[in-house]
């Protein structure tokens, strides 16, 4: 298979699939996970929360959440690319369906990356679109400082997400405008996992602007 790359090296992801299998957490009123992944190691002081799974359809390799939530299979395809950059906290134990939580520790510093458009509230991001790294090397999983919207991979860890068919991710160019994604089709047929590249993009091309 012949992969096709990001200008920039790195990608961020969003999920496909509707019919795969979700979690939710019925205590999400009393317990802010989200707040408890900031990037900390959690170490010995895990507890994992009750979880539910909903749907019916394919058990993905990437479930949808806010911060990567991998499968067995993703891990162990994945895991010498990501372990120096995150936590890995075991959650979901289904029969033959175990999903790992990946705490990212591996944040850019504000000073090493920067976007087009953004808003924010003091000196927290509470969005950033059109994303670029200057003077670091791109690490293989990654956070960016200031801004928790969005989680980054290196090209490597896409690249072989989609080598081995690991279903559920989308890797996105971060030179994409998001509000562009909406216009731009996910024809990954039953892979379930690929690119959305910067030629993917119509709105790219004065001729065929997005609206």
């Amino acid at each position: 298979m012949k992969l096709q790359h990001a200008t920039s090296g790195f990608w961020y992801v969003t999920y496909c699939g509707e019919r795969s299998r979700k979690v939710l957490e019925p205590q999400l009123g009393k317990r802010d996970l989200y707040e408890e992944l900031s990037g900390s190691p959690i170490g010995k002081n895990w507890l994992p929360p009750k979880y539910q799974i909903v749907g019916k359809g394919l058990w993905p390799d990437w479930m949808a959440y806010l911060v990567p939530l991998l499968s067995d299979r993703a891990l162990t395809c994945l895991q010498d690319l990501i372990a120096p950059h995150c936590e890995l906290l075991p959650w979901i134990k289904e029969p033959r369906h175990a999903y790992t939580l990946i705490n990212i520790t591996t944040r850019i510093p504000v000073q090493n990356w920067s976007c087009q458009k953004s808003s924010k509230y003091g000196d927290v991001y509470a969005a950033a679109d059109v994303i670029t790294l200057h003077g670091v090397a791109i690490p293989d999983l990654f956070c960016l400082k200031g801004y928790d919207g969005k989680f980054f991979v290196s090209d490597a860890v896409a690249s072989r997400s989609v080598e081995k068919q690991l279903k559920g991710a989308v890797f996105v160019d971060p030179s994409i405008p998001e509000s562009h994604l909406p216009f731009i089709p996910f024809n990954f047929g039953k892979r379930g996992t690929g690119f959305i590249l910067r030629e993917n993009d119509l709105g790219a091309d004065p001729r065929h602007a997005v609206h």
